[in-house]
């Protein structure tokens, strides 16, 4: 009887399991624009090509993942707004620290909010109206290198 009581539990238990971050927080990450125009965004990691996505003014790109065990995960992004382009690491050590209250305890959800504007990009833990000084400014467009990293193998459209 005890055997059938654990295996019940363990069978309705096991996909509220693998639907969740058991050891590693769930990160939600947004990407808002700000700007007076539609932007092209295209997100991907190392194993994941989230796609380009037409996101227009005061849109927002969303997307969720697992981090891994070792905390290597990583996002970039490339944004095409009129003739500008730029690239973001849009999850690495910057959003971790930025957004991250409590490092990296598992089962729990962690948000994380960028914020695209005519003058560059910012960064921010909870998503609340500009300005505020919760945003923290990053870098403005143009700057692209620096916060891109291998991922990004193209510039055009």
């Amino acid at each position: 009887m005890r055997s059938l009581l654990i295996c019940l539990i363990l069978t309705f238990s096991f996909p509220s399991i693998t639907n969740s971050c058991f050891f590693t927080p769930r990160w939600e990450m947004y990407i808002i624009n700000g700007t007076p125009d539609n932007v092209i965004m295209h997100v991907r990691s190392k194993d994941d090509d989230l796609g380009k996505h037409n996101v227009t003014s005061n849109g927002y790109y969303h997307w969720s993942f697992c981090d891994r065990l070792d905390s290597t995960t990583t996002f970039d992004a490339e944004f095409w707004w009129g003739k500008s382009y730029d690239c973001l690491e849009a999850f690495s050590k910057l959003a971790r620290r930025t957004c991250d209250r409590f490092g990296g305890i598992g089962y729990r959800v962690v948000y994380c909010y960028w914020l695209l504007r005519s003058d560059g990009f910012y960064i921010s833990l909870v998503n609340v109206s500009f300005p505020n000084p919760s945003w923290a400014f990053v870098k403005p467009w143009g700057s692209g290198g620096t916060l891109c990293s291998m991922h990004i193998v193209s510039n055009k459209a």
